[in-house]
């Protein structure tokens, strides 16, 4: 027979030894009065401890370890105690439970370094969940079955121009206002669409208006959540993202395109002339960067002139001219590219001349330029500043704009210079053609007439024909070299040049003076001053006679200098004829001469006229320009 009670204890150890949990028992002097099976699986065979072994001296780590502390406590308080821990010695995670009785304590424990494990990479996915959730550039709300927001991470509040916690918000608050593409007050939400069908929505544009004025364009996609047990939705979680940049992308894009379109359509009409094309182009740059102001500059030595303007500012006017320093194109001039400015105050400009000569608030200008030279400027501008920088393709506008005037007056140029150089062409022609041909054929005439009759005289006449034919083409030439531009002006000194003219002329000749009485100093080309003065001494040592007297002198009341002499004079029927091609009151004058003397004046701006001098002879006065007299 078994002792009594033996099957009760062999059934309790064999269902603790059944336990997942190790199991120890110890009594109230701690030593150790049974241990299960799982003891040996959790902590290795020599880890067991042998009956009547102290606790203590079994596992001498408990004395020290959050273990041993929760025993201690059971067993003095008579109560449960539960510690959960890493324990060093055994490399792992243990929860141990200590429940006291009168016998002493019976120790679960068991290995939860598993759980613990994926606790922690739970908890990592979780702040990683957390992380990506708030740092994302696009906004995401949740929202439950009734459009409150429960959650909103931080670009999504900024969006919606909301306090970081949304409680109490749903999605059509009052704290914002939608509207459509028309403007108009938003007839349905994403959200709210999504609650009502349960289906999901994808990138609905809309616009919004926060309560601090800020406005932007959203695009909102919104899923629901349910809950498995029914269809409808439990949560919808909305994603938003800022349309806005992009929107005013594509409205710059539509801007650009409408004003390119007219451009083209401005500068491909073969009907406008360029002034017509210029103001219509200036008028579209106006519109297309929102100014007031658009103009066209002419810079010469160092004064700048508003070559054409539309818009209204009182010195902002075609026509109208000051000192390059005084403008805002003297900076642009100085700029690699564009000078941009949107907000002068913001920028620095009230204190500088510029400024408190044509107060502008906004400027943006580019450098035009005609056979590779500085020609002036292509601007646009407003009294007001602009409330943002002019972007990329509004300033690529303009280059444009700068570049088209740029070639435009480039092939205007060019077109005058074939067409004054066609001029000359047929001018030659026309001598060589027919002027040429009298003194030819009256050399050759001679000449024959000697060979005939053996009369010597007859060459004489020839020598003069071929030296008028040498006359009539080195004018022709000049001519045709020349017309009527200067290259490369400078300082002229008058009286020396007419002094080097008369030796060139008279060849020291006794007969002929010359008087100069202290003409001014010009600026031109000292060639064509020279032989200006060549042509008009030798029209009048023609005309008067080797004992001519020629006077140089000023102007005074015009800006100006005149050649006079003591010859016959000009009839005063006569006076405007001389300066045209080929005509002489000579019978032996080449007639190009005085035209000679013309073309030099008209590439010098000069005006030339013939008037009687006060001897009664010729006399030809040249005058300057208004605005631009002659230094003394």
């Amino acid at each position: 027979m078994s002792e009594p009670g033996s099957d009760e204890r062999a059934a309790a150890e064999s269902a603790l030894n059944r336990m997942t949990d190790g199991f120890v028992a110890v009594d109230r002097e701690w030593r150790v009065t049974f241990c299960n099976e799982r003891v040996s699986d959790l902590l290795g065979n020599e880890h067991v401890p042998e009956l009547g072994t102290s606790l203590w001296e079994a596992y001498p780590q408990l004395r020290d370890n959050e273990f041993g502390a929760a025993y201690r406590r059971a067993m003095s308080s008579g109560e449960p105690q539960t510690a959960e821990a890493y324990y060093d010695f055994f490399g792992g995670w243990f929860q141990a439970t200590a429940y006291p009785d009168e016998e002493g304590l019976s120790i679960y424990f068991r290995d939860v370094t598993e759980r613990r494990q994926l606790e922690v990479e739970l908890r990592r996915e979780n702040e990683l969940r957390e992380r990506v959730f708030e740092t994302t550039p696009t906004g995401v709300l949740v929202l439950d079955e009734e459009g409150r927001i429960e959650r909103a991470n931080e670009r999504a509040t900024e969006l919606l121009g909301i306090d970081t916690d949304p409680d109490g918000l749903t999605y059509d608050s009052p704290e914002w206002e939608a509207f459509d593409e028309d403007g108009e007050p938003l007839d349905r939400y994403p959200v709210e669409t999504v609650l009502e069908t349960g289906r999901p929505v994808e990138n609905v544009e809309h616009g919004i208006e926060a309560g601090n004025g800020t406005r932007r364009w959203l695009s909102v996609s919104a899923t629901p959540l349910t809950d498995g047990a029914n269809e409808e939705p439990t949560r919808v979680v909305a994603v938003v993202a800022d349309r806005t940049e992009q929107r005013e992308l594509e409205t710059q894009l539509r801007e650009s395109a409408a004003s390119l379109h007219r451009l083209y359509e401005v500068a491909g009409d073969p009907g406008l002339s360029f002034e017509e094309k210029l103001r219509e182009l200036l008028r579209v740059g106006r519109e297309r960067l929102g100014v007031e102001l658009g103009f066209l500059t002419r810079i010469e030595d160092g004064v700048q002139t508003i070559a054409e303007a539309v818009g209204d500012h009182h010195r902002i006017q075609t026509g109208e001219s000051c000192p390059l320093s005084q403008a805002y194109c003297s900076r642009t001039v100085d700029s690699e590219g564009l000078l941009a400015v949107y907000d002068a105050e913001a920028e620095g400009w009230v204190g500088t001349e510029p400024y408190q000569v044509f107060e502008l608030g906004a400027y943006v200008g580019g450098k035009v330029f005609v056979d590779d030279e500085l020609y002036g400027t292509l601007c646009f501008a407003d009294a007001d500043p602009r409330g943002e920088s002019f972007s990329d393709a509004e300033a690529s506008f303009v280059e444009l704009l700068t570049q088209w005037v740029s070639y435009e007056l480039d092939r205007r140029e060019r077109h005058s210079r074939i067409e004054r150089q066609n001029e000359r062409l047929d001018e030659f022609a026309s001598v060589v053609s027919h002027d040429l041909r009298n003194p030819l054929n009256v050399a050759a005439a001679r000449v024959e007439m000697a060979a005939e009759t053996g009369d010597t005289s007859h060459l004489a006449d020839a020598r003069d024909a071929l030296d008028r034919m040498d006359e009539l083409i080195d004018d022709v030439l000049s001519l045709a070299r020349h017309g009527d531009e200067v290259v490369d002006a400078e300082p002229v000194p008058l009286g020396d040049a007419a002094e080097r003219a008369w030796q060139n002329v008279t060849g020291g000749d006794r007969d002929a003076t010359l008087v100069v009485a202290d003409p001014p100093t010009v600026r031109g080309d000292d060639s064509r001053i020279l032989q200006l003065f060549e042509k008009l001494f030798g029209n009048a040592v023609d005309h008067a006679g080797p004992g001519v007297t020629v006077t140089v002198g000023t102007l005074t009341d015009e800006g100006g200098f005149f050649v006079a002499d003591d010859g016959p004079g000009i009839p005063p029927s006569k006076r405007e004829q001389v300066f045209e091609q080929g005509y002489s009151t000579a019978d032996n004058g080449t007639g190009f001469g005085l035209g000679v003397v013309a073309k030099i004046a008209s590439a010098h701006d000069w005006t030339v006229r013939a008037v009687e001098s006060k001897d009664g002879g010729a006399r030809f006065e040249l005058v300057a320009p208004a605005g631009d007299p002659f230094d003394r």
